[in-house]
């Protein structure tokens, strides 16, 4: 296996005053980050960190679809984010058609999120293209439910509902689909060696925690990451890491948040930095 291509997102305060801030997006971001590149030898990686202003909605774009793109066929990618997921149905569409649902950079507009966010229904194909890597997880620390709100027990929700999905679903009960959904409820074809990984499924949030300064998912992430006897970087099968942390979150949250592995996993790998005991 080549390079590691590894790029961390995360936004914490949002431009928009509609857009609840966030408390942990950014350490979340930070510490995966640190923890992926942990222990490298210097040319093994290309690393990137967007957080804040940075993690604009040009950068972020340029990020994803223009530097991974970089990447060969024989390297591996990892791409990370933290922050609001978001969602509307389209102002021309049948309101039971598809939903669009993105990821909010730093300088989102909630009212015109088509222009200043981060398509994951229609971008993320492209990105995929464009991405030549033979080994690519793309990681997701966000939800496309809720809004914004938080909780008496110090927990808030990564995710906010578009003005136009707000009052499509008041008009007319649209069901709610998954961010890679198909109208009909069919799957996106994500493509060989690709794997998403999500914080949570459809209908729930993703949630983090003022008491564990994390995310919830993430928190859970970074633990398993840094559960190797040795402390060396290493390769890692996707799906243990993912029963470990499903199992986890799912205990932290009382059953309320189930983290969701898509995408084929043949021989899947994630690709960790050594652990802080090295």
């Amino acid at each position: 296996m080549g390079r590691s291509f590894i790029l961390a997102i995360g936004v914490n305060a949002y431009q928009s005053v509609d857009i609840p801030n966030l408390n942990w997006a950014v350490a979340d971001a930070t510490a995966f980050f640190n923890a992926a590149i942990r222990g490298r030898e210097a040319n093994s990686a290309r690393t990137r960190l967007l957080v804040e202003g940075d993690a604009n909605t040009a950068n972020v774009r340029e990020s994803l679809g223009g530097w991974l793109a970089e990447a060969g066929v024989d390297d591996n990618v990892v791409a990370f984010f933290a922050g609001h997921g978001a969602r509307e149905v389209r102002l021309d569409g049948d309101p039971l058609a598809e939903l669009d649902a993105y990821l909010l950079p730093s300088d989102a507009d909630p009212d015109r999120l088509y222009s200043t966010a981060i398509s994951l229904s229609h971008e993320l194909p492209i990105v995929r293209r464009r991405i030549r890597a033979g080994n690519v997880t793309l990681i997701f620390d966000c939800c496309h439910a809720g809004s914004g709100v938080a909780f008496a027990d110090g927990t808030r929700s990564r995710g906010i509902d578009g003005p136009v999905f707000r009052r499509r679903r008041a008009l007319t009960g649209t069901q709610l689909n998954v961010a890679v959904s198909l109208p009909g409820g069919n799957r996106q074809e994500i493509g060989d060696g690709v794997a998403m990984l999500m914080a949570c499924g459809q209908h729930q949030q993703a949630l983090e925690n003022d008491t564990l300064r994390h995310g919830v998912f993430t928190h859970h992430l970074l633990r398993a990451m840094d559960q190797r006897p040795d402390g060396a970087p290493t390769a890692v099968p996707l799906g243990v890491a993912y029963a470990q942390v499903v199992k986890a979150v799912l205990a932290d949250t009382d059953g309320r948040q189930l983290p969701v592995l898509e995408g084929r996993m043949a021989d899947q790998q994630l690709f960790l930095g050594g652990s802080q005991r090295s």
